[in-house]
């Protein structure tokens, strides 16, 4: 289950807001920037989404083994939950870490504790 929105339904708030406000002198600034940053959004979801997934997937498959997306995703909770994997597992923490900062790269890329952490991220590459 997804907990943001799906990219149709941040286009069709955009297109409401455009259609009804957008045209006219009354509408605000901040609406239009929060269009804006909507737009920009849903521009990143289609530039990144595919490869943030397909690396979501590749990890839950070397920790979990085989299975669809949905049904390692539950199953890592599954075995969070009854204790199969620790909490402290080092695997399994940094794959919801990678996790993360590929969503928050989609979601708010310029939050800065995400680039502290990208940053970090990239130094360990070298």
């Amino acid at each position: 289950m997804r907990a943001y929105p799906t990219s149709a339904v941040l286009l069709d708030s955009v297109a409401r807001y455009l259609r009804a406000d957008g045209a006219t002198v009354s509408s605000s600034a901040f609406n239009t920037r929060v269009s804006v940053n909507i737009l920009e959004l849903v521009a990143r979801e289609l530039r990144q989404q595919d490869v943030a997934v397909a690396d979501e997937h590749e990890r839950l498959v070397d920790l979990l083994g085989e299975g669809d997306l949905d049904a390692l995703r539950d199953l890592l909770c599954a075995r969070i939950a009854d204790g199969t994997i620790a909490s402290n597992d080092p695997e399994m923490l940094e794959h919801l870490r990678l996790t993360i900062l590929d969503r928050v790269a989609i979601d708010q890329p310029r939050y800065s504790a995400y680039r502290r952490a990208r940053e970090t991220q990239d130094m360990k590459k070298f």
